[in-house]
């Protein structure tokens, strides 16, 4: 049996050779049986063995678990474990041929699927690879009518496992973050979110309709970014000292400081509410929906927020406005939970960008007549949609997109003057000393205040109007440029720099509201919070980054939008989504979805975004569709900037003389106003008023708002 010629002998009785002609049957079938029964013993065998590689139990169902699986070790361990297996399945799949022609591609994740397909027909037990691809295109929305065909084949769960298997997460993300509140330092922004339920077949009782609700996200923060103990008592003392006295202008001259890049900010999305915030009595109704969900409602989890806790809520400016409207207007109410003390309101920057893009819009927007205007930059770049300020729509991104090109433009223009050439390719033969020399000419020529007012001192007959105005274009969309670079790479200390400013554009650009909140800001770090306070505000509840990475930071109140956007793509319902862009997308997923149901499991959209990456990562997909692409911008901006040289924007001429009305100085206006029209004493004194310090925690107590929502 050892032989070495017994496989020659087998191979003879499989195929003698046979003369021409009718012949006998011989073995060959019997041996072919055989072969037959020898073949699937091992597959069986082999199947036990690597059973439990695929093997995912109920209970192991988490984001770590999910996340976990590494597609490349698992192939290594089947082919380790079942290697008789791996070879019929792959060659099965593939031809010595194919094996030959191709030096880049292999089978071996379609092996390994097929393997996975097995073994889940076998048991459901052995769902490890199904399940994660359940989880996966769940969360890139594959239908319900697509579930189940690819269940039928062995490739995923059902729909309703998987659905179930979302509602798992959802609790245990609940689970988790009613935890780590207790642990770890937090903050929560939220925002509302629209959403139309479409029906299909209408009755008196189902019809479309449109549904306005609240999305909440609890931010996790480092722990460096725990407060002293004792702070909210500190606050409370602190602000009591000092709100009677407006901080001082001289003082809004700060330095930096230095914005951390190398803790990522941890986030956890509560169930989304049905209730609006349209009210104050809203606002309340969903501030009571957060404490309950957190299990802070019971009376010494209040007292504990009221005594000990202080609570940062971000927002856009009508959320920050409605509960610090809230807090002046309960400051007689019973203890520090009722009247909302522990609660510091912080404006999002993200609508302060946006605020700052539209002043610009509004004050140089002109006419296609006007040299230089913006409407004539959007005519000759061809940029549609820009002439009307929108909420809706991509408005804010074709916007920022045309503030960065059209300023480039101008400052290609003024690099040309001042360099004294034709080309800016020129300016390489440049020393570095030479070309930082020329930048400072730049700005004080082309982009300064300095320059604005030099213009302004002349006579009337020496001015030259048309350079006035574009270099105080220059010198205003600059702030703009820096505050979204400050931004981007989390340099909150830039961002302090620019408060004034921000303050200025929107006092003299009549969006008060805006300028209030800059104010507050402004009184908050120079009167009311104790040193740590500032500087935990600063760096924990201005920007945030999820992975820590360079250049990803953000406003909360944009990642907050983002996760609204996520509640709406990732979740199964007819809807209308706004992204970063607010680009607009429908899709119908049937219409038996609800509110109810979405906010269920809106916990798990975290984890289904994690589980979307380690996919994506697994099979290299990261680059598609992750981000839209942009076209080159450069013809664009030689075209404008070929425009602005001919038209000499930027090179000073007595005497000429702006065809189109003049654009308002709104900075200077904005600075002028705050002095000449008592502005901050004004707000000053509308703020200021007598607050209770009492804590009476009796049952008796009279709540007119809180005490039917706990």
């Amino acid at each position: 049996m050892t032989s070495e010629e017994l496989p020659g002998i087998i191979e003879r009785c499989y195929n003698p050779p046979r003369p021409v002609g009718e012949r006998p049957g011989g073995g060959r079938q019997v041996l072919f049986d055989f072969a037959v029964q020898c073949v699937s013993d091992a597959i069986d065998r082999e199947m036990k063995i690597s059973a439990p590689l695929f093997l995912s139990p109920p209970e192991e169902l988490s984001e770590e678990h999910l996340t976990s699986l590494d597609f490349e070790a698992l192939k290594v361990q089947v082919q380790t474990s079942a290697p008789n297996l791996w070879l019929i399945f792959r060659r099965a799949a593939y031809t010595p041929l194919q094996e030959a022609r191709n030096k880049h591609k292999h089978p071996d994740m379609v092996v390994l699927n097929m393997i996975s397909q097995a073994h889940y027909t076998r048991s459901n037990r052995r769902g490890r690879v199904p399940k994660i691809w359940s989880i996966y295109l769940k969360a890139c929305g594959l239908s319900a009518r697509a579930f189940d065909a690819l269940h039928a084949l062995g490739v995923l769960t059902s729909h309703k496992w998987t659905s179930n298997a979302v509602g798992t997460l959802s609790t245990r993300a609940m689970t988790t973050v009613q935890k780590r509140i207790h642990k770890s330092p937090w903050n929560v922004s939220h925002d509302n979110v629209n959403v139309a339920l479409r029906v299909f077949s209408q009755r008196l009782n189902n019809q479309s309709h449109f549904v306005s609700g609240c999305a909440y996200t609890i931010w996790i923060l480092p722990d460096r970014a725990a407060l002293p103990p004792g702070m909210n008592r500190l606050l409370q003392t602190y602000r009591a000292e000092n709100c009677l006295v407006v901080f001082e202008y001289d003082l809004v001259l700060y330095g930096n400081e230095a914005a951390d890049d190398q803790n990522a900010t941890e986030q956890f999305i509560l169930e989304t509410s049905t209730k609006e915030e349209a009210s104050y009595e809203g606002t309340l109704s969903y501030m009571a929906d957060v404490y309950k969900q957190l299990l802070l409602n019971a009376v010494d989890e209040q007292m504990c927020t009221a005594i000990q806790r202080v609570i940062a809520w971000i927002g856009d400016q009508l959320t920050i406005e409605r509960l610090r409207g809230l807090w002046k207007y309960r400051h007689k109410d019973h203890n520090s939970f009722d009247r909302l003390d522990y609660m510091i309101p912080i404006f999002g920057w993200f609508h302060s960008v946006m605020g700052f893009a539209n002043s610009i819009h509004k004050q140089y927007l002109g006419n296609s007549a006007a040299i230089g205007s913006l409407q004539q930059a959007f005519d000759v770049l061809k940029r549609k949609g820009l002439i009307t300020q929108s909420t809706k729509s991509p408005f804010w991104h074709h916007l920022d997109e045309a503030l960065h090109h059209i300023s480039e433009a101008h400052f290609r223009a003024s690099w040309l003057d001042v360099g004294n050439v034709e080309n800016l390719a020129d300016l390489k033969s440049k020393s570095p000393q030479e070309l930082r020399d020329l930048a400072a000419t730049l700005i004080r020529k082309h982009a300064s205040r300095e320059a604005v007012n030099a213009v302004e001192a002349m006579s009337p007959q020496d001015r030259d109007e048309v350079y006035r105005q574009w270099t105080m274009f220059n010198m205003d969309v600059l702030p703009y440029l820096q505050l979204r670079q400050a931004i981007k790479t989390g340099d909150v200390g830039r961002i302090e720099d620019l408060i004034p400013t921000l303050l200025f554009r929107f006092s003299g650009g009549r969006n008060s509201k805006y300028a209030i909140e800059m104010l507050e800001l402004l009184q908050g770090l120079h009167r009311e919070w104790p040193e740590d306070l500032r500087d935990y505000i600063g760096e924990f509840c201005c920007l945030m980054s999820r992975d820590g990475g360079i250049e990803s930071w953000l406003p909360f109140d944009l990642g907050q939008e983002q996760n609204i956007c996520d509640f709406k793509v990732l979740l199964p319902i007819s809807f209308l989504c706004f992204l970063t862009a607010s680009q607009v997308n429908y899709r119908s997923m049937g219409p038996g979805a609800t509110m109810e149901y979405m906010g269920k499991v809106s916990p798990a959209i975290p984890a289904l975004r994690k589980v979307q990456r380690h996919m994506e990562k697994q099979f290299k997909t990261t680059a598609r569709g992750a981000h839209h692409g942009v076209p080159d911008k450069e013809k664009d901006d030689e075209k404008l900037t070929a425009h602005y040289t001919t038209s000499k924007l930027h090179t000073f001429t007595p005497g000429r003389e702006l065809k189109t009305s003049h654009a308002l100085d709104l900075v200077s206006e904005g600075a002028s106003a705050l002095e000449r029209l008592d502005t901050v004493e004004n707000w000053f004194e509308r703020r200021t008023h007598a607050r209770e310090t009492g804590e009476d925690w009796s049952e008796e107590r009279d709540d007119l708002f809180l005490e039917p929502l706990f």
